[in-house]
């Protein structure tokens, strides 16, 4: 049995080395995500709930950690920074832990255009399957019989809305590479940070060009699609080839300091062939611990 965990939405804060330098760096969207992490973020994310769930996710001994996204709140490198202090206290090697980004990891044109999301953390998308060129996204990781591809669905926006999209040319990329003789017979697993299904209405939030990747993963087909971005519990299927079904599982945000359905939370995929079992594993208010919340099998 192959144990995946799967946490998402952190949302870590850090501001160590900022200084007046930085000031001309903090204008349009940043300056409003600023505002609204200090009205609200820090508020309903806490920082020990993320020190607490580590704890937790250590004592699971899974095998591989997946994390999909918003590391951060407005894209600024020392937040990056506290998310690696935080995996490194995982204790797991770096090709046991995957990391793909969110949309506050693509707050702005120039981190995204000087890729600073992708240098950081290059250790964790290494890719196994020869990657297209230049082109980080998608990436795929084989463990065991386990097949990770990692895809990003966030640009950024230029606006104040929270969409995503894959893009044609990296749709075309994520075709080949769920077709590719590398991974038949592999449980494929999809990481993107929007779901590829609306769950939330409202186009400003969800992900632009969802019916194309559907129609990629008809196509296809994979066992399983992994999402965040929601902050909640979600479950959603896609038809794969011969409309054979494909779980969609998005999972709560890890620091959300919130009610008992939505508190900082993680999913545990234990993996065996063609039966998967999803754990959610959330904070429990009154003891201050991590307990089992909910399982139930996600066959395919």
């Amino acid at each position: 049995m192959f144990r995946l965990a799967h946490v998402t939405d952190p949302h870590f804060r850090g501001f160590d080395g900022l200084g007046l330098g930085h000031v001309p760096s903090f204008v349009g969207k940043r300056v409003v995500g600023a505002l609204n992490l200090v009205v609200n973020r820090t508020r309903k994310h806490k920082m020990e709930l993320l020190t607490a769930l580590r704890d937790d996710l250590r004592a699971q001994a899974v095998d591989h950690v997946a994390l999909t996204g918003d590391l951060s709140n407005i894209s600024i490198e020392p937040e990056w920074q506290t998310a690696l202090r935080w995996i490194d206290g995982l204790g797991a090697a770096a090709d046991s832990v995957t990391v793909i980004p969110g949309n506050h990891d693509t707050y702005v044109a120039d981190v995204v255009e000087k890729r600073v999301f992708e240098r950081l953390f290059a250790a964790h998308q290494t890719c196994d399957v020869a990657p297209g060129a230049e082109d980080r996204y998608p990436f795929v990781r084989l463990r065991g019989g386990v097949a990770l591809i990692g895809i990003s669905s966030c640009v950024p926006t230029g606006d104040l809305g929270a969409w995503g999209e894959v893009g044609a040319a990296q749709l075309a990329r994520i075709e080949a590479v769920l077709a590719s003789p590398a991974l038949v017979g592999k449980t494929r697993v999809v990481l993107i940070h929007h779901p590829p299904v609306m769950i939330k209405e409202g186009e400003h939030r969800n992900l632009r060009d969802r019916s194309a990747l559907a129609a990629v993963l008809a196509r296809t087909g994979a066992e399983l699609v992994i999402h965040g971005h929601d902050h909640a519990d979600e479950r959603a299927t896609l038809e794969g080839p011969g409309g054979a079904p494909i779980p969609v599982v998005g999972a709560g945000s890890a620091s959300y300091a919130g009610d008992a359905d939505r508190r900082s939370r993680y999913n545990v995929y234990e993996i065996d062939g063609r039966s998967l079992t999803c754990v959610v594993r959330a904070h429990d208010e009154a003891t201050d611990k991590f307990r089992e919340y909910k399982r139930e099998t996600l066959n395919v």
